[in-house]
């Protein structure tokens, strides 16, 4: 490849995704090891059944083709590149980032994805981590074949089409908003969204996703963070109530509390949550394994516990005072529930015992605090019932023997946590999505019971003078069956008069009849097909230079 073209490419990357505002045509995807613990590596090595190409991003270069099915090893020595092509030592001295694309998969070897080895459509970068003597494996890959290989990874196939829309509009919000490390937007592991590449790829799957193409979910035009968890206990709630702190509340008013339903109130007593958990017939997430669950201690058993994860979440600056474990808890009497939200979800507690008391905030950090066989609790949804009463071991009993005639105080030998649900409670429950689809309800409809205020949208793209006389594009899947209608809405603040565009095969060219207004809502549903549907703006005339015009289209 010449350097002129490769220049001229990287030119028109960076162009088009500056014209595109905020919808992402690309996603960089930071892949870890086996155990996904780590990304920075040292070496790797590539293979594909095609012939791999090769650039040194820093001198803007091709380097020559390697043949197909060969193993291409990538060593960093003191912070320079060298390439060996079958133990053959090819290039050294090489600054990159580096490039590979094959017009078939590209294989990281020794990397294994659902049990078998990891291969990646796109291309990968091998770019310098933090470490300069280390360095970052990327997959720079297309936003659709990257939610390939994430939705059903995230959603159980089994779970129906319509769960698996309202999942994959979900991820799509998701990788739009990301942006983790200066080196890639997401991981592939848990830290992120779950994404394993080819290997994850499933017929009914693609299928969502290609019927979701172009499609969001919008607050006050933008996409919004569409969290999502596993189970439900039966009520969601509020992201300022789980995650928020005194400079970030309000962030996301559409993460609010959903209730299964209609007539249920927020959990506000002790004895309200009692009667929640202990009942297990009603929700949208019913058929889960985590709906309602128990978990037994003895006292003994877990003051051990909490002599580790109060330690653990007092490093993470969620202990208050801290635990160094320096004098063991002992003596534990209570699991003091301190502060809850709608769901009853906790998210302040304090361990009394014998030794001392400390507060825990944080969900997450309750649920990683009672752990059972290391496993941090399902959700911060429960309460605590203790049982059983008894004196604490004496080193001496006939030297105590005094001490036993006195009513001494007794502590509980058994406590046992009861609630329900998986996960944060905040957004989408998929296993509530799952019911909803069961129940007849479309990924719209499952859409916006969890998220509060949205509007199914494509991303607004802005319009404006370009002397390169390049199109804008939006491309979006338009279901008959879901949507009624269909409306391009136009922001045309500086009163443009003219704006052509296209609507599948229609062409608008005079634009003059519709710009009276500057906020222009038209139904377009008429010139819409069930499928992929394209519409095109012209660039704005050079007389409207310094203007612009946003579009974008609304369903519903």
């Amino acid at each position: 490849m010449k350097k002129g073209l490769i220049i001229l490419l990287i030119t028109t990357f960076l162009f088009m995704n500056a014209y595109a505002q905020m919808e992402k045509s690309t996603v960089r995807v930071g892949i870890s090891n086996q155990s996904f613990s780590q990304f920075d590596y040292q070496n790797i090595k590539l293979s594909s059944q095609n012939i791999i190409k090769v650039v040194d991003m820093s001198q803007n270069t091709s380097i020559q083709d390697i043949e197909a099915n060969k193993i291409v090893e990538i060593q960093m020595i003191d912070g320079l590149y060298t390439i060996l092509v079958d133990g053959e030592k090819k290039y050294e001295n090489l600054q990159g980032p580096l490039l590979f694309s094959s017009n078939a998969k590209l294989e990281v070897v020794e990397l294994n994805r659902k049990g078998m080895p990891a291969k990646y459509d796109g291309m990968i970068e091998i770019t310098k981590s933090k470490n300069d003597q280390r360095f970052n494996v990327v997959n720079v890959v297309d936003i659709e074949n990257y939610l390939r290989g994430v939705v059903p990874n995230e959603m159980p196939i089994s779970f129906g089409l319509e769960a698996l829309k309202a999942q994959a509009v979900a991820a799509r919000n998701y990788v739009t908003n990301a942006k983790i490390s200066p080196n890639y937007d997401v991981t592939d592991s848990t830290a992120s969204q779950v994404y394993y590449g080819v290997n994850s790829y499933r017929d009914i799957s693609d299928k969502a996703i290609n019927e979701t193409k172009g499609i969001y979910a919008l607050y006050n035009e933008k996409p919004i963070s569409a969290l999502y968890f596993s189970t439900s206990a039966g009520i969601t709630d509020d992201w300022d109530d789980v995650f928020a702190t005194d400079k970030n509340k309000g962030l996301h008013p559409y993460l609010k509390a959903s209730y299964d339903k209609e007539n249920q109130k927020p959990l506000k007593s002790e004895d309200d949550v009692k009667k929640f958990y202990l009942s297990k017939d009603t929700g949208f997430d019913i058929n889960s394994p985590k709906f309602r669950w128990e978990y037994d201690f003895t006292r003994v058993e877990l003051e051990e516990v909490l002599h580790n994860t109060l330690q653990q979440q007092s490093k993470a600056g969620l202990v208050e005072p801290k635990y160094d474990g320096d004098i063991k808890l002992e003596g534990l009497k209570e699991i003091k529930p301190i502060k809850r939200t709608q769901s009853g979800k906790l998210v302040e507690i304090e361990i009394v015992a014998k030794s001392g008391n400390y507060k825990v905030k944080k969900e997450l950090g309750i649920r990683r605090l009672i752990k059972k066989n290391n496993t941090a609790l399902p959700s911060a949804n429960f309460f605590v019932e203790t049982q059983g009463r008894e004196k604490l071991a004496q080193d001496n009993e006939e030297n105590n023997s005094f001490f036993d005639s006195f009513d001494m105080e007794k502590y509980p030998s058994n406590f046992k946590f009861i609630g329900g649900g998986y996960g944060h409670g905040v957004g989408m429950s998929q296993f509530g999505a799952y019911n909803l689809s069961k129940a007849g309800k479309n990924y719209i409809q499952i859409l916006k019971h969890y998220y509060s205020d949205i509007n199914i949208s494509t991303i607004p793209k802005t319009v404006f003078y370009n002397e390169y006389n390049v199109w804008y594009k939006t491309e979006f899947y338009f279901d008959k069956k879901a949507f009624n209608k269909a409306y391009l809405i136009v922001d045309n603040p500086k009163n443009v008069t003219e704006f052509p565009f296209k609507i599948n095969n229609y062409d608008f060219n005079d634009t003059k009849s519709i710009t009276k207004d500057k906020l222009i809502k038209m139904d377009i549903t008429q010139y819409l097909k069930e499928g992929i549907n394209i519409i095109n703006f012209a660039p704005l005339t050079r007389e409207n230079k310094g203007k612009t015009v946003d579009y974008r289209v609304e369903l519903l």
